[in-house]
Parts: C-alpha cells; structure tokens; sequence
C-alpha cells in the first residue's frame, strides 16, 4: 500500500491554473503509468482485496478442499495480473531505473517458486503414502497401514509446517522503500507490486498449513480406527462397524482426498509457473540484449 500518495496520477510538471490542459500535456500523461482508473491497475487492486478477504473470512471450515482450491485459483489470477502489468512499457521503464525494488520482486518471486516446487513435491508424497494406505486396507495389513499413516502425520506436521514458516520468515523482512521513485507513477508501481507480494506470501502460508491440518485430521481417523477395529474387532462388531463395512467407508474416504489432493497439485503447479514467468520476464527485462 502505497501511504501518502494521492491516486490520481498527475505529472508534476503540470501547470495549475490552466482551465485546459494542453496538447503536450495529455500526450505527456499518456505515457506514464496508467491511472488506478485504468482497467489493468483497479483490477490488480480487486484482485488484492478479494484475497485478503479471503484470508480474513471467518469460516467454520477454514481448511476445506474447496477453501484451498479457491485460494490457489485466487493466487493465480492475482500473479497473472501483476505480470501483465510489469509488462506494460511504462512499468518496464521504472524496472530498468529501480534496482531496490526490482532485485526484492526477483528475491520474492523466487523464493516463492521454490516454495511451490518443493510443495508440489510433499504432496506428491503425501498422494503415495495415501496409496499405500489404500493398499493396506485392501489388503488388511495393519503394519503397513501403521507406517503410511506415520509417514502421513510426518509430511504434514513437519514438512509442510517447517515450508509455511519459511514463508512467513519471507513476508516479515523488510519492504523496498518508495522513497526513491522518481515518480508518483514509479512510487504506485513499486506499491502494488510490494502489496501483491505480499498478500501472495500470506495465502501461500495459509493454504500449506490448511493442507497440513487436513493431511493431520486425516491420519487422526485412520489411526483411531486401527485401535478399534483392527486390534478390537469384537468391539468394534457391538457399535455395528463390521470389517468390510468400515474398509468401503475408508477406501471412498481416501478415493474423494485423492482427488483433492490431485487438483491441488495441478493448481499449485500453475501458480509455480505464473512466479516462474514474472520471474522470467523480469530477467528479461534487466538482460541486454546480446
């Protein structure tokens, strides 16, 4: 958020007192940053608010398939905008003549490619742990059952916990200054992007911990279950739970996380790819041509 700047974008070089501006100076204004009335910029502050909402919004389900879906798809489209906009001439203009700023946009969107490379990755396993879960149901194998179900509960409570601090360690370091902007034009690029990057390292940490808590609650049951059916099954036969009725109950259960977990991986990989091509572009950009 960029704080003391009004947002309407005039150039300082305009005279007052005109009761029309001229010629020049319209052409002038045309070629600096577009105004927050500009269908590019409003929808980039849109696409901002919409997020944080999103983040805010009290829900007794907070970490639902559909809440994280929502909210890779929300990051997708918000990394989407801020790419079109630094590739807008005016913005790559203030790119090559703010180096601060444009090495912090390179820092952060790397940092969070490799973030969601090495989430793609955890889900990947937690996908095959879940598998061998499957398979030992079917196969009524209590140990294995017993190792995917640590393995489970060790990806989530170590690995993508230990991931999302990574995340928040990224989002609390310290903001270029706007301080240097040459312009008002400069100043209002510098704090979007600042602000979308860092509302994206705040969705980014909420949804690999809503991942783990679901990963976490879902392991919980499994483990619940192999006390009282497996190692009870008298007991578990006078509350009605009969072995096969509980191995269907589970196997759908796993088969509707799967997929969840698939489309998951699918989205995570587009938002890695929309960091990965800012990131591109911006190299691009700094890159002479040879």
């Amino acid at each position: 958020m960029v704080a003391g700047f009004p947002r309407s974008l005039s150039l300082p070089g305009t005279l007052a007192g005109k009761g029309r501006p001229s010629e020049k100076s319209r052409h002038v204004r045309s070629t600096s940053l577009p105004c927050p009335s500009n269908p590019l910029i409003s929808h980039l502050e849109d696409e901002i608010r919409a997020l944080r909402a999103s983040l805010s919004h009290t829900d007794p389900k907070p970490h639902s398939p559909a809440s994280l879906s929502s909210s890779l798809d929300h990051l997708d489209r918000l990394l989407s905008s801020v790419h079109d906009l630094l590739l807008l001439p005016q913005s790559q203009d203030s790119i090559r003549r703010s180096a601060a700023w444009t090495d912090r946009l390179l820092e952060d969107s790397l940092r969070l490619a490799d973030v969601y490379g090495t989430f793609r990755s955890e889900i990947i396993a937690l996908r095959e742990h879940q598998s061998a879960a499957q398979t030992a149901i079917r196969r009524r194998d209590e140990p294995r059952l017993a190792s995917s179900v640590r393995s489970l509960r060790r990806a989530a409570r170590r690995d993508l916990i230990r991931l999302a601090s990574s995340i928040r360690d990224t989002a609390r370091s310290p903001p270029p200054s706007i301080g240097s902007a040459s312009n008002l034009a400069e100043a209002e690029l510098i704090g979007i992007a600042r602000d979308a990057m860092l509302v994206v390292a705040s969705a980014s940490e909420s949804v690999l911990l809503g991942v783990a808590g679901l990963s976490s609650a879902s392991t919980a049951v499994r483990s619940l279950w192999r006390l009282t059916s497996m190692s009870a099954a008298p007991v578990a036969k006078k509350i009605g739970m009969e072995d096969e009725v509980w191995r269907r109950r589970e196997l759908e259960r796993l088969e509707r996380m799967e997929q969840w977990m698939s489309a998951l991986e699918t989205k995570s990989e587009v938002v890695f790819r929309s960091l990965v091509n800012i990131r591109v572009s911006l190299l691009n950009l700094l890159t002479p041509c040879l």
